[in-house]
């Protein structure tokens, strides 16, 4: 079953994860309760982090990129469906955050993907994940790893 579903799942996802432009988020609330958190993963896979960041200056400001130094690769990724009903996920290159906006990032939608990593991470683990903006800079953040959310 496993070989299954990586067989079909994998050339999918290769595929969808072409580069997307710019992306703007007006997200201003939401009524589910979302944790900061990240799923487990094995070395050399790849997994989720999910977070909520406020832009809690007066401009607006603009997120650049992330980084985790406990993947090979880091990237925002944006989770789709297609008319067809096919699931898949793209890179966003960059995402606007109006002043006192939310930035969601969660299952199903925005999220930060840890790509060939490093070593494996349980949950007694934290990832850490370094945000660039264009105007706050460099934000840290330490992530508890969580089974299921």
């Amino acid at each position: 079953m496993k070989k299954l579903f990586i067989a079909l799942f994998l050339p999918a996802l290769l595929i969808s994860c072409a580069p997307s432009e710019k992306k703007e988020i007006q997200t201003t609330s939401t009524q589910e309760k979302i944790t900061d958190w990240a799923r487990p993963g094995s070395q050399g896979k790849m997994t989720g982090a999910y977070f909520v960041y406020t832009n809690e200056l007066s401009v607006t400001d603009t997120l650049l990129s992330a980084n985790s130094s406990q993947a090979m690769m880091t990237q925002i990724h944006e989770s789709y469906t297609t008319e067809d009903g096919l699931a898949g996920m793209r890179e966003i290159k960059e995402i606007t955050v109006a002043p006192n906006e939310q930035l969601i990032l969660q299952k199903g939608g925005l999220h930060v993907m840890l790509m060939n990593l490093k070593q494996d991470i349980t949950t007694t683990d934290f990832v850490d994940v370094e945000l660039t903006f264009s105007q706050a800079g460099k934000v840290q953040l330490s992530l508890p790893v969580l089974s299921s959310n």
